[in-house]
């Protein structure tokens, strides 16, 4: 298959693509699609049913749809973990203040006017699965004022300080984004599933087409023979018509005949393009055009095997293939993981905090007059701002630190109870829906099991009766060249053998599709095809 994958663009270019003669070529409305879209696919193409399977993968919209899928759904798991991405922040403010005192300590002053910067920023964020954040932060402050009583002006103020809250109870291992992180992981899992699904149900459908194609090519055939025996049978009678060995009648019956085969034969011919646009629109995907002329050429005539199944073998193959089961447990897990976030959800918030700190000063002795007109006093600090981080991490800097617990829990649990009840009910559920999906396999099975040996033992019958309706016919020939029976009695005799043909067509198709609804209900269509599910993801 994968052989077939690489070459599809090889069995396009064999097919023709013409542009009708003093026209333009139209660029297609949809700019996604490729120009040979817009163009007439012309001529006869053989493929095969792999070659088939093949170029559907690679062209097929449907597939090109779901294929998307799981693509998206690991972005998604990728994304639940955006939740951790450290955080940085900041914060600035700048105030001008103008407050009037009455107070002594002030020296006389009325009005204390003040200038102050102040920022703050840092880095704060989550830790995973554990739910513990934490945050750095570091704090600049620059202040001028007349008052009195302020000893510096500008004044310079920094901090650095790390702080973490550790919740212990709510919120630790099963916090809402590890619980995201773990639903969105599985999720990818069972996107991945589900597109292994889809893909099946397209795979069975272009090998059903594949198969009616072929049915209805074979009913075109007999139809036409069915015409041509009627014509030749018309052409016998007006011949003794005209020596006058019969009589008009038989000539109005014998017209009569190819009249209803012709009409039986437009119906067929019309049933055969039906298919044809059917299977192209599966394997070649937006190149099928309103004026399309091509027409596919099946190459795969399967022989009948006399399959020996055992439905409990084919069962228990299901059990572990069908992608419908893991899909349903891939539900499940994730409600499981919903229920421990609900339980954790149901304890109280305790959470234990600390925080530990570095605090620098600096700056230049205030101008303004001290209290009583007092001259001030020289501070010996460094006057800049940055040598407010001078002391940092030595043995004289200012440090602070805190440690301490917040508890808190509603009244009730109203809303938490009930959160973890629903949670139980819908994994109960979902063990429910997967017993159902095990026994719908094991019907699906059987059904499909019998459907094939019927098949087989439809095509013995079919067979038998079609050998039977060409004897009756010949000896019904071989009686109207003797005299012994009318046009009317041959047409009848070859219409049960245009009915036993078709009947052994129709259970040919019926074996074909129950070998291809096997391989579906076992879940190893895929394997049996060839078929990779990680190209046929690739997008194209």
């Amino acid at each position: 298959m994968q052989r077939f994958l690489r070459s599809a663009s090889t069995l396009l270019a064999i097919l023709f693509f013409v542009v009708p003669s003093g026209a333009q070529p139209q660029q297609p409305s949809n700019p996604s699609l490729p120009v040979a879209a817009s163009q007439t696919l012309h001529g006869q193409l053989a493929v095969s049913l792999e070659e088939a399977l093949g170029m559907a993968i690679e062209n097929n919209l449907n597939v090109e749809i779901v294929r998307h899928d799981p693509l998206i759904a690991t972005e998604q798991a990728i994304a639940a973990w955006g939740s951790y991405d450290p955080r940085a922040f900041a914060e600035g403010e700048w105030a001008r203040s103008q407050t009037p005192v009455a107070s002594e300590l002030q020296g006389g002053l009325s009005l204390i006017k003040e200038d102050e910067v102040i920022g703050f920023g840092g880095i704060r964020g989550l830790l995973p699965k554990l739910g513990w954040s934490y945050e750095i932060g570091y704090s600049g402050q620059r202040l001028e004022s007349n008052s009195a009583i302020q000893s510096l002006s500008p004044e310079y103020r920094s901090g650095l300080t790390g702080s973490v809250t550790l919740p212990v109870l709510k919120g630790f291992l099963w916090g809402e984004a590890w619980t995201l992180v773990k639903t969105s992981q599985v999720f990818e899992d069972q996107s991945y599933e589900e597109f292994r699904l889809q893909l099946m149900e397209i795979i069975t459908a272009v090998e059903n087409s594949y198969w009616d194609v072929i049915a209805s090519r074979e009913q075109l055939r007999v139809a036409n023979k069915s015409v041509e025996t009627a014509a030749a049978l018309l052409d016998q009678t007006q011949a003794q018509y005209e020596v006058g060995v019969v009589s008009k009648v038989e000539v109005v019956e014998s017209e009569a005949g190819v009249a209803d085969r012709d009409f039986n034969r437009i119906v067929v011919e019309n049933q055969y393009l039906r298919a044809q646009d059917t299977l192209i629109n599966l394997v070649l995907g937006p190149h099928l055009t309103p004026d399309s002329l091509l027409e596919l050429r099946p190459t795969t005539e399967p022989d009948v095997v006399d399959y020996q199944i055992d439905a409990d073998a084919a069962s228990r193959k299901a059990f572990e293939h069908r992608p419908e089961l893991t899909i349903a447990n891939f539900v499940i897990e994730n409600q499981e993981l919903n229920l421990k976030f609900a339980k954790n959800q149901r304890l109280p918030q305790l959470d234990i905090v600390g925080s530990y700190g570095y605090a620098g000063l600096a700056g230049s002795t205030n101008p303004a007059p001290g209290f009583g007109d007092a001259p001030r006093v020289p501070i010996p600090i460094d006057d800049r701002y940055s040598d407010t981080h001078s002391d940092y991490f030595s043995e004289s800097g200012a440090r602070s630190w805190s440690a301490g617990a917040v508890l808190s829990f509603p009244i009730g649990k109203i809303r938490e109870r009930a959160d973890v009840r629903r949670a139980r009910l819908e994994i109960r559920r979902s063990r429910t829906q997967v017993r159902r999906i095990e026994q719908d396999i094991i019907l699906e099975v059987r059904d499909a099991v019998r459907n094939l040996r019927s098949s087989i033992e439809g095509i013995e019958a079919s067979t038998q009766n079609m050998e039977s309706a060409q004897e009756q016919l010949r000896a019904e020939q071989i009686r109207l060249e003797h005299g012994e029976s009318t046009p009317f009695d041959v047409l009848q005799r070859e219409e049960a053998l245009v009915q036993a043909q078709s009947q052994h067509i129709g259970s040919l198709q019926s074996y074909r599709n129950s070998v291809t609804a096997l391989d579906r209900r076992q879940g190893t269509i895929l394997r049996d095809r060839g078929i990779v599910v990680d190209d046929a993801l690739t997008l194209r």
